[in-house]
């Protein structure tokens, strides 16, 4: 089968158009009936327990709300992690290792209720899960836009086979709706997973950056060309992924590189 390529000309075109505001607006309305829509036929149930909530609600009941185990005092200033006092700038982790990304922050802590919420997304394909974690991850995000001031919104990479397997990407479902939230473009096509690699949960810090090695790469015609850059992945443990990912951005030109996550380990 033939490859079919868009010329120049054509291309511009299409940016063009992309970038004629009226349009955008047009297609954001219709977005906005067709989830109404969604949730009249499809109606949303919470993310933690699974009861039915209203017609046009989304997230939790108020009962599981209530217990959200979300990050509101001090934190870590590096990664983000809770942890005890406003006196500790860096969480035992950080204080320890050396990471290369530049700053990040998360909306919950990685525990009970929500941690179990975060396996039904990914292994029961609860999608309509997504659009909660985004609304909260934009809520942090919110306290630190103006500084850190992101040109543009990356996904964590799936490799095309797991990606195939599952069905979705969930970093870049996050990533599109923050995108929404936030009107910060999100790209999935600078940043690609190259190797397939074995799953880190049970490997050490160590093995974990060896098993990541090599599987990132950045696409040629966006080498050099953001200077910031903001990351957005589900969960954050170690931080491997995202140091794996910061490396190879900043070989490409990237000058600071942050981070947003769902959820993140407790800080000590």
């Amino acid at each position: 089968m033939k490859k079919i390529r868009i010329s120049e000309g054509k291309n511009k075109k299409c940016q063009k158009i992309l970038q004629n505001k009226t349009i955008l607006q047009m297609f954001t309305g219709v977005n906005q009936v067709l989830r109404i829509i969604q949730k009249l036929l499809y109606p949303p149930r919470c993310v933690c327990c699974d009861a039915l909530l209203g017609r046009l609600e989304d997230g939790c009941c108020p009962q599981c709300d209530a217990r959200l185990p979300r990050i509101l005092g001090p934190v870590c200033m590096k990664c983000g992690k809770p942890v005890v006092s406003n006196e500790k700038e860096y969480c035992d982790d950080c204080r320890k290792y050396a990471h290369i990304f530049d700053r990040g922050i998360a909306a919950f802590t990685y525990t009970g209720s929500l941690r179990r919420s975060v396996y039904r997304m990914k292994r029961q394909n609860r999608r309509d899960y997504l659009s909660f974690y985004a609304k909260e991850m934009t809520g942090v995000l919110q306290t630190v836009l103006s500084v850190w001031r992101p040109e543009i919104l990356i996904p964590v990479p799936m490799h095309r086979r797991k990606k195939r397997c599952r069905g979705y990407n969930q970093a870049e479902l996050l990533a599109e709706e923050i995108s929404r939230l936030t009107g910060i473009r999100a790209e999935k096509n600078v940043l690609r997973c190259t190797r397939m690699h074995s799953e880190q949960k049970m490997l050490s810090r160590k093995d974990r950056r060896k098993n990541l090695k090599g599987c990132f790469a950045v696409s040629e015609e966006c080498q050099k060309q953001f200077a910031r850059v903001l990351l957005v992945d589900d969960v954050y443990t170690t931080g491997s992924t995202l140091d794996e990912i910061a490396d190879v951005l900043k070989r490409a030109g990237v000058k600071q590189i942050f981070f947003v996550v769902l959820c993140i380990g407790k800080g000590k």
